[in-house]
């Protein structure tokens, strides 16, 4: 839980909770604003093992029917380069993710004009 004195300007009632929870997030900037998601269901970890299994299985929501159907996250260095055929020593030393993506089931659009309540 947030510190209720970390900020002293109010926001819409749903933001408010949400800031106060331990709830992750993650914002993206949009062109007319900011998309926030949240109450994620599924974490999905990549490796070299599963990497295709979940391109395949990302790529089924083409056609989604829901404006939560998507993966957010990031693909790793080292499997970018295993994608594009690029062929890397070793390296142990570095600890780079392999990569991580998220499956949000909120949305909340946020519009450039956010204005605090004071």
């Amino acid at each position: 839980m947030k510190d209720n004195n970390s900020h002293h300007l109010k926001f819409n009632p749903y933001l408010e909770q949400l800031y106060h929870s331990d709830k992750a997030l993650i914002i993206y900037k949009v062109k007319d604003g900011y998309n926030l998601y949240t109450d994620f269901s599924k974490k999905i970890i990549l490796t070299n093992n599963n990497i295709k299994n979940f391109i395949n299985k990302a790529t089924q929501f083409k056609f989604k029917k829901k404006e939560t159907d998507i993966f957010i996250g990031f693909f790793g260095y080292e499997i970018l380069n295993n994608l594009i055929g690029i062929k890397l020593k070793k390296q142990k030393g570095l600890k780079f993710p392999k990569g991580i993506f998220y499956k949000p089931e909120t949305k909340v659009k946020l519009q450039n004009n956010i204005e605090p309540k004071k």
